[in-house]
């Protein structure tokens, strides 16, 4: 007697299954994972050297930012990033592979995190919109008529020792982004920081629908 075999009958019925029972319970598995993504996201974020300018360095005195502003912005980003995260389940088309997985941060509009509480103040000559012009300005003109004055002497915002002065008879380079941290939409100290994590933020949600499916 000749025995055939064929476990694609079986590989497909599990596929079935385990794809059921993932879809059914995304929005939970999303729920579960978005606390660790926010502190995976927040730990990324406060390395950056961008991050540590803003706390206590050029960029905190260049932006004005007195307080704890830059602290309490950078964790409201990490919250508003792990809030919006999407995760979609496909069968795959590769050999040996049941189910893909997509892990989607920050789908649409990447400008809504200009939204966050904290990205914008504001001083006596208007609104401060800080946190649009590092990461979506480049090395552009923020402020034509405005330079950085160093060592000023008394009161500043952030405590530093610069501040903006006005272009009047002495030709400025009007303010711009400190070149060392300026960013574009598509590539800004929150993107990098987001995919500095893209391996860890998979393995998080990869934990959860393990947990899910058991």
């Amino acid at each position: 007697m000749s025995r055939i075999t064929d476990d694609r009958i079986f590989y497909e019925a599990a596929s079935k299954e385990i794809y059921k029972a993932v879809q059914s319970k995304l929005l939970l598995i999303t729920n579960k994972s978005k606390p660790e993504i926010s502190k995976l996201i927040l730990q990324s974020l406060n390395d950056s050297d961008t991050t540590k300018s803003l706390l206590s360095g050029k960029l905190r005195d260049d932006f004005g930012l007195f307080g704890n502003v830059a602290t309490v912005t950078i964790n409201n980003i990490a919250k508003h990033i792990s809030e919006n995260i999407e995760l979609s389940i496909a069968k795959s088309k590769k050999s040996g592979v049941m189910l893909s997985i997509t892990v989607e941060v920050m789908p649409g509009d990447f400008k809504k995190i200009l939204s966050v509480a904290g990205a914008t103040y504001n001083s006596r000559g208007g609104p401060v919109d800080w946190l649009e012009w590092l990461i979506t300005r480049g090395t552009q003109v923020v402020v034509g008529d405005y330079w950085l004055f160093p060592h000023a002497k008394g009161f500043t915002r952030s405590g530093g020792s610069s501040i903006m002065a006005e272009i009047k008879t002495i030709p400025r380079d009007p303010f711009r982004v400190d070149p060392n941290y300026a960013g574009t939409i598509d590539d800004n100290f929150i993107t990098r920081a987001i995919q500095a994590k893209a391996d860890e933020i998979l393995d998080i949600v990869a934990i959860e629908i393990d947990r899910s499916i058991k």
